[in-house]
Parts: C-alpha cells; structure tokens; sequence
C-alpha cells in the first residue's frame, strides 16, 4: 500500500520535470555528485556501522535527501532520493523487498517534507521581514518533524512484524543523530537556493562526521567487549572461588555461603531442610593401594552422581576429602532418607575406570555389585555412610544440622558403614549389603592390564 501510493506520487511528480529551471538542474547536479563522493569514500566504514547495529540503522543521508525536499523541484527530489537509495543498496545489502520498502518509507518523507515546505508558501530566500522570515524557521522545523515521523512509524510497523520485541523507535543518540542531519540538511537546502554549490561545500564535512561515528562505533564495541570479557572472567573466577575443580561441586567457602542461604529462605519459608553428610568408606585405602588418580577417579564420578541425583535449588559440595554435604531444600526427614539411600545404592553401584600406581588399567567397583573380573572381590572398594539431620529438628541453622548429621554419619561407621542413619532417631540401620566378615583384614591386592 505504501510502495503504491509512493509511486503514484513520484511519477505525477516526475511528468512535471518540464518546469524545471537551470538553476534546479545545476543544484540538482551538484547533489547528486555529493551523494556519490559521500557514499563511495564512506563505503566501508559505513557497512562496519550497519553489521555493528543492532536495530534500526541510523546514517547521514538524510542531509541529502532533506535538502532535495527544501531546495528542489520534487521530481528532482525524487531522483536524488531513488539515486542515493542505489548508492546505498551495496552497502546494506538488503533483500529486494527490503530496498523496495526502505526507499518507499524515504520517498514518503521527502515527498510529505517537499509538500509541507512548497505549499506552504513561505520564501526560501531572505525578505527582511521577521515574522516572514521565522516562519521559514518554523516551517523547516514542522517538515524535519514530519521527515522523522515518516521515518520512525514506517520502520517501526516493518520490524513489529517481522521481529516483535526489537526497539523499533532507536535510542535517544540515534535520534539525536537523525535530528541533526535533519539541520544540516535544513540549513543546505537554504545554502541550495542561493547558491548551487553548496552541496559540494558540505561534502568534506559529511564524510568526516561519518569517519568520527565510524571510529566512535569501533571504540564502543572495543569497550563492549572489554566489559563483555571482564564480567565472565569475573563470573568465571566467582565460580572458580566457590568450585571444587576435583568434582565439579561447591567447594567448602561455596557450600557455606549457598547453603547458608539455602536454610535461612528455607527457614523464613516455614520449611524443612534436610543436610546429608556423606563420607566415602575406607577412602584411605583406595589411595594407598591403587594411588591417587584412582581415587581422585572415585571422587569425580561422585560428584556426577550428586549432580544427577540432586533438584534444581539443591546444594552439594565437597566439604574437603572424601566427605560430601548436601542440603536438600522443603524436605522432611522422611524423604531426604528416601534421597540419601537413592544416592548411596548410586555410589555402591559404580563401575569406575582408572589406573592403579603402575598405570595399569583397572576398574573400582561398588560394593553393591559384583564385578566380573576373576579377583573382582579385592575390587569391590566403593561405598559411602551418610549421617542425615534436618532443620529445625536438629538445629536451627546449617551448622548445627551438619553437626548433628556427623554425629549420625560417625553412628553409621561405628555400626559398619554403607548405611544411612538420622541424628536423633534410633532406627535399625539398612545394610546393602554388609561388609565382609574378612573385609578389614583381607589385603588389597591390584589387578594389573
């Protein structure tokens, strides 16, 4: 609709190039040679700006087109504006129904803008009457407004539908930028009527107020790459100081500071939190038979288990050793046992590959299955005691609570490990399954690749 009300306006205006003076044609060459210098010099740097855009794109061609309305013929204007929009079609690179309704929306407003100041009546040239002459100040001023306008509800409709949540009206500089060219190209158009030249006069300066907001462009996408860089290097090294690199989870400062705050919400809430102190059994000797790697293995592969077993808004780290903390916010008791034998049968049911102290190639099982090597017996060396204590039934806070899970994961070692037990409550323990008889005495002997 709007493409076909612009054409039918530019030809009425184009058949009536007849009436066209020297004076008209020789203004009218000297913006056309302005508009190719100014887009040819600025090319580059002018598609720079447009990829660094991220809406609208505002440039200074507006000058051109602005000053065509004021000063010439509007069949001229109409060429000028068709002349610049050909200019510019290699540097935007816009799909063809893009151009077509980019140069419709500026054909509008330099058609609305060359009516409003030609109709109107008003002198372009000095009359030394005041009133007569800031009328045209006034007039000028009524037509840059009704150009933006154009402008801004045209483009505006366009990225509303084809992206609904972009900002379509531009930021404040943007706009501040558009009003200013709409000046320069106000005071041109009057320079125009009196002179031919001017156009030319304003060329050197157009091309140098483009190659500043070039530079300007590339030094705050610099900064905004600086300050992208610098906030995940700080969230980067935020993540480092509450990480345990070993497992993945909260370190000791980390599971201080998240489950803290995770017992004071649950604690304002009015809901229960439970804390599981898990400890892994006779972690000591998975590193003295089989070295460190091997357990550094078994405490990676607890972590993912922590990690896959926990909710979202749950807190686990690893409280230094082989001794794990997790917090389970609005749980009752009944449920973080529920959640604590789910992650011990996940422990005792490992498989983990490594190397013992020769880098041979040995896998460390679960004591909850049984391994299908021919000495799989020694291999059974994975399983974990987990102490478990709520809040506020065993404290009020979630140091008190993790004391109180201790002392229950302490209870659980005493009474043969690979258990859960709860602080405060005399429940037989489930055993799955209980120790070798032999298990203490028995030696560890290694398999080797």
């Amino acid at each position: 609709m709007l493409e076909a009300a612009v054409a039918v306006a530019a030809i009425w205006l184009l058949t009536r190039l007849t009436a066209v003076s020297t004076d008209d044609w020789l203004r009218f060459g000297a913006l056309i040679a302005a508009i190719t210098i100014h887009l040819t010099v600025v090319r580059r740097a002018e598609e720079a700006r447009r990829n660094e855009a991220s809406g609208p794109h505002i440039d200074l061609t507006s000058v051109w087109t602005f000053a065509a309305a004021v000063a010439l013929p509007g069949g001229l204007a109409v060429i000028a504006t068709i002349w610049m929009r050909i200019l510019i079609q290699p540097i935007a690179r816009r799909q063809p129904y893009r151009f077509v309704f980019g140069t419709a929306s500026m054909l509008a407003s330099t058609l609305l803008s060359w009516a409003l100041v030609h109709l109107s009546g008003v002198s372009l040239a000095a009359t030394g009457n005041v009133p007569t002459d800031l009328s045209l100040v006034l007039i000028l001023a009524i037509a840059a407004v009704v150009y933006w306008f154009v402008q801004v509800m045209t483009v505006a409709a366009a990225f509303k539908i084809v992206t609904p949540n972009s900002k379509v009206l531009g930021s404040k500089v943007d706009n501040m930028l558009e009003m200013s060219t709409l000046g320069a190209g106000a005071m041109l158009g009057m320079l125009m009527t009196s002179h031919w030249v001017g156009p030319l006069l304003l060329t050197v300066p157009v091309i140098l107020v483009n190659a500043l907001l070039s530079r300007a462009g590339e030094r705050r996408t610099h900064l905004e790459r600086l300050l992208r860089e610098q906030e995940q290097l700080h969230q980067r090294l935020a993540a480092d100081a509450h990480t345990d690199y070993r497992t993945g989870l909260l370190n000791t400062n980390g599971l201080t500071e998240y489950a803290g705050r995770l017992a004071e919400r649950c604690r304002l809430d009015g809901e229960p939190m439970t804390v599981l102190v898990i400890d892994l059994d006779h972690f000591k000797r998975i590193n003295d038979t089989w070295g460190h790697p091997a357990g550094n293995a078994v405490l990676a592969e607890v972590g993912r288990i922590l990690r896959e077993k926990l909710r979202p808004g749950d807190v686990a780290g690893r409280d230094g050793g082989e001794e794990f903390v997790v917090a389970l916010k609005d749980t009752p008791v009944a449920q973080g046992v529920t959640i604590a034998e789910r992650i011990r049968e996940a422990i005792g049911s490992l498989a983990v590959p490594t190397t013992d102290k020769h880098r041979n190639v040995v896998t460390l099982y679960g004591r909850e299955i049984q391994p299908p090597e021919p000495e799989g017996e020694s291999l059974q060396a994975i399983s974990a005691s987990i102490g478990v204590a709520v809040i506020p039934d065993n404290g009020p806070d979630m140091a008190t609570a993790q004391h109180s899970a201790d002392a229950a994961l302490y209870k659980a070692k005493e009474n043969g490990r690979n258990q859960v037990r709860v602080a405060g409550l005399d429940i037989p323990p489930r055993l799955m399954p209980a120790p070798r008889q032999d298990d203490a005495t028995k030696p560890i002997t290694t398999r080797t690749a």
